[in-house]
């Protein structure tokens, strides 16, 4: 509250000093400020919503493993588990792996695009963060097998 009633008194002592012909800048200078402000909290706001978006990603994922973990149980037990069940498990576990990874890079992009706000050379910055936020997601693509192809993993590293 203290740097609130600091910024008040301020403004207070600014608008006292100013005479009436500076009274117009003073007053685009505060509106400046007050559009800066609003379009901070609005990023806030829109990267909170994100995190919330994430979050419930993952605890769907977990969800999801958990029946498919339960569905290879029955099967191991020996009771009749449907193919079509075991294949839309894996379909969901895949859909939501890929939109949390999606959402991460949103919010990898909110963060840098908010970092440029007080930075120079950070709307270059926010741009190469997104590119490399695209390439990582095209890499990832190139990595999942495609169904009925075993991964072969590389014996030279070993």
């Amino acid at each position: 509250m203290k740097n609130l009633n600091d910024v008040i008194s301020s403004v207070d002592e600014v608008l006292n000093n100013a005479k009436l012909s500076n009274f117009e800048d003073v007053f685009s200078r505060t509106k400046s400020y007050a559009e800066k402000a609003q379009k901070k909290s609005a990023e806030t706001l829109e990267a909170s919503r994100k995190m919330v978006e994430f979050l419930d990603c993952k605890t769907k994922l977990a969800k999801a493993y958990e029946k498919f973990g339960k569905l290879q149980y029955s099967a191991i037990e020996g009771d009749q588990v449907s193919e079509d069940y075991v294949n839309a498990s894996i379909e969901e576990i895949r859909m939501l792996k890929e939109r949390i990874e999606y959402i991460s890079q949103e919010i990898e992009i909110i963060k840098a695009e908010a970092a440029a706000a007080f930075k120079p050379d950070a709307k270059r910055e926010a741009r190469r963060a997104e590119r490399e936020a695209k390439r990582a997601s095209k890499n990832k693509e190139n990595d999942i097998p495609a169904e009925g192809q075993e991964v072969v993993e590389d014996s030279s590293e070993e």
